[in-house]
């Protein structure tokens, strides 16, 4: 069964970790009818700011006027956190109709980047939706799964060629930048390759607006847990914090580097495959640094004193706002990453006998 066509093509990410400086005057202007309700309020929220602005709703109309630095994805939301997306830009005069029952747009003019996002938008949708009924058409257990297959496969290509000759179309535009960025968010399981050429496409602006930067940013880390890459070096303390750890100083052996935490089942169950190929192959070269990702130190500790794991330990105690998830691409553990003698990556993810069988082949038994 093929199910791959909505991963690329997701395009809404709620990033909320960076923020412009701010605004020294309002730029645009926002004014949304509301169809179907005289009072109450809307919230609309900048994408790259971490809280949003309150529209009052007073007799059918919501007006607000507002500052962006470039343009930049806005959602228009209501109580139930029901939204839509669009684009606003410096010195837009913007006019939306809306359903708000629905929260359905009607009607929106005025913003020349969501009329590129629009463009994306009215080719794909189609395409999904016939995927969305293929994936339907799979459940029936009398369905010719290689006719079905056939089709989808020429839905995702349909789907493909169109997302990347939007990219080339708009190669500089603010709004590509968010597009590829939330497609490689919303893909866990993107390969850096693919990620690399979608970040190529863009030219000028798009590179230096701020999703063009988070994109430059995320291509650190996926290529920090890419086989062939260099490990990102980090220095991190022991759970006593009076000794530091530097992963660039075990140089010279091969390195195991584990993310886990002690609330994480299947990190756990890991536990007795780690004991193993450290007793065989610690003292031919072999090393484990753990990098635990609680946030609760004595939820650590007694999950080391427990355990009784002989390597090496170490964290901040900062969970997934660890120094290290800057450095690394880790959305979910556990994640461990083979390093050969002089830091690079060889292998990830190595589960079980995996791990003692690749070390059996670098080191010998």
């Amino acid at each position: 069964m093929k199910c791959n066509i909505i991963a690329l093509f997701s395009f809404i990410c709620f990033f909320q970790t960076g923020l412009f400086a701010n605004p020294v005057k309002n730029n645009f202007k926002i004014e949304v009818t509301v169809s179907d309700e005289k009072s109450g309020y809307l919230l609309l929220k900048n994408l790259t700011r971490p809280l949003p602005d309150t529209l009052k709703i007073i007799d059918g109309v919501a007006r607000f006027d507002g500052y962006t630095v470039e343009p930049t994805p806005h959602i228009l939301a209501d109580e139930a956190n029901k939204y839509q997306l669009f684009f606003i830009g410096p010195n837009d005069k913007i006019k939306v109709t809306l359903k708000k029952k629905e929260m359905v747009v009607t009607f929106l003019e005025g913003s020349p980047s969501h009329e590129i996002f629009r463009g994306l938008i009215v080719v794909q949708e189609p395409l999904q939706q016939i995927g969305g009924s293929l994936q339907e058409a799979y459940k029936n257990p009398l369905a010719n799964i290689d006719s079905l297959n056939q089709v989808m496969d020429k839905v995702n290509k349909k789907l493909r060629d169109n997302f990347y000759a939007f990219l080339k179309k708009n190669s500089s535009s603010e709004v590509t930048a968010f597009v590829i960025y939330s497609a490689i968010n919303n893909d866990r399981n993107i390969k850096t390759t693919i990620a690399d050429t979608m970040y190529n496409i863009l030219t000028g602006k798009a590179k230096t607006c701020f999703y063009g930067l988070e994109l430059n940013k995320m291509l650190s880390k996926l290529r920090a847990i890419e086989v062939g890459y260099m490990a990102p070096d980090f220095t991190l303390p022991d759970s006593t914090g009076d000794k530091k750890y530097t992963l660039s100083s075990f140089r010279g052996k091969y390195v195991l580097i584990d993310f886990w935490a002690s609330w994480c089942g299947p990190c756990k169950a890991e536990i007795p495959f780690l004991k193993n190929a450290y007793a065989h192959f610690h003292q031919k070269g072999f090393e484990i640094i753990s990098v635990s990702l609680d946030d609760k130190k004595e939820k650590w500790t007694a999950a080391l004193k427990q355990y009784e794991m002989p390597w090496i330990h170490i964290s901040d105690v900062k969970g997934f706002g660890s120094i290290v998830n800057d450095l690394y691409h880790v959305p979910s553990i556990p994640k461990t990453l083979l390093l050969d003698k002089t830091g690079k990556i060889i292998a990830t993810d190595l589960r079980g006998e995996s791990l003692d069988l690749k070390l059996q082949e670098l080191l010998g038994k």
